[in-house]
């Protein structure tokens, strides 16, 4: 079945059909036409249960629906449809049937020219037998069963084609001079470990930034267009009298009546410690949202920050207190090898916290998850 037809054909009705009722259906069929619009409800009947299991396709569709114009969400749609079918086989078969339904065969058409011009613009419909005659400037999708003059031969789509966007995860590590030494190189050890393992393994890739200053992480963002960022290193708070943790990721224990700053340390170009607050780390990732899915922040200190950048992320793992550094290490391994096998972001954090639990480290409930308000 080709995912990527399916995507671009269902992708504009996806604003109508999440919110099915008689008004939004009359003004579906207006737009795109009957024939359309009732293939489209075909298909989704049968999408529907299945995506609204699954967090992450449920999340994906939620998000190309609110906006349907954005390439990169139509990207992580049509990945998060690829996993769909590769763990429901059957479920594809019924798609693809229903496709090959509500394709007409020998059907006398009318002749259609039409100009479109860049890649926002859309024309959605169904054409049955005839020709079709246009000049298009910018991304094309066809799919169907008519057959193409010898002018002008219909490329041949080939498994690349058709294969799902790769997710890039992160790794941003910082450890200052003058602070206490972290195990962040065994931390990225174990999620690399994690993803070479992992059946799905060819469907993320880790990228890794060592002593990373502020403009490291700007130019990162930049340059690896990650889905997934993680960041490794120490957090800068405030500890609760009576709720202290034995940790060698923090930076501040005294806890008195005025607030100390907070936020994540990283490096300045001398290799000494810069803080950047959890405001200045969330307008970053604001720029970024379109493509960011999931921050992890492995460090003390940091549900502040989470908090912060949540408000535009859809999901952001922090943690409410000091975190021992063989806790954090431990999450980690949780978490990811939850992820890379396919599973929900909020699978991935449980499974984390149940790795410390597991293991005997008394810190399972210092790792908290927060979603973005719709």
């Amino acid at each position: 079945m080709d995912i990527a037809l399916l995507t671009a054909f269902i992708t504009p009705f996806l604003p109508f059909l999440t919110r099915l009722g008689e008004k939004a259906s009359e003004k579906a069929a207006e737009k795109f036409g009957e024939d359309a619009w009732n293939q489209a409800k075909a298909l989704w009947a049968k999408l529907q249960p299945k995506v609204e299991a699954n967090e992450d396709v449920k999340w994906a569709a939620e998000r190309v629906a609110a906006k349907p114009d954005s390439d990169a969400r139509k990207s992580v749609f049509q990945e998060e449809l690829a996993t769909l079918f590769d763990d429901n086989p059957d479920l594809a078969k019924e798609i693809a049937q229903i496709m090959a339904e509500h394709v007409p065969h020998d059907t006398v058409g009318t002749r259609i020219v039409q100009n479109v011009t860049g890649n926002r613009n859309q024309v959605i419909g169904a054409v049955s037998g005839g020709q079709i005659f246009g000049n298009i400037t910018g991304t094309v999708v066809m799919g169907g069963s008519g057959s193409p003059s010898a002018a002008a031969p219909t490329p041949a789509v080939t498994a690349e084609d058709l294969r799902p966007p790769v997710k890039t995860i992160l790794v941003l590590a910082a450890n200052p001079k003058g602070t206490n030494p972290l195990r962040l190189s065994e931390e990225a050890r174990n999620i690399q470990t994690g993803l070479e393992r992992s059946r799905y393994r060819d469907r993320f890739r880790t990228e890794q930034r060592w002593a990373v200053t502020p403009t490291d992480i700007r130019r990162a963002l930049l340059d690896c267009r990650p889905q997934i960022v993680h960041f490794s290193g120490h957090g800068v708070g405030v500890e609760i009298p009576g709720h202290e943790a034995p940790s060698s990721r923090n930076l501040s224990l005294a806890a008195g009546p005025e607030m100390e700053p907070e936020g994540l340390m990283f490096e300045d170009e001398t290799g000494q410690p810069a803080l950047v607050s959890g405001e200045a780390l969330a307008d970053l990732f604001a720029l970024f949202a379109d493509q960011l899915e999931c921050v992890v922040l492995n460090a003390c200190y940091s549900e502040a920050q989470a908090n912060a950048i949540a408000r535009h992320i859809h999901f952001v793992v922090g943690m409410r207190r000091a975190i021992g550094d063989k806790a954090a290490i431990e999450f980690a391994i949780g978490f990811y090898d939850a992820l890379l096998s396919g599973n929900s972001v909020e699978f991935a954090y449980q499974l984390g916290c149940n790795a410390l639990q597991l293991v005997g480290i008394p810190e399972h409930l210092t790792p908290v998850l927060k979603r973005r308000a719709e």
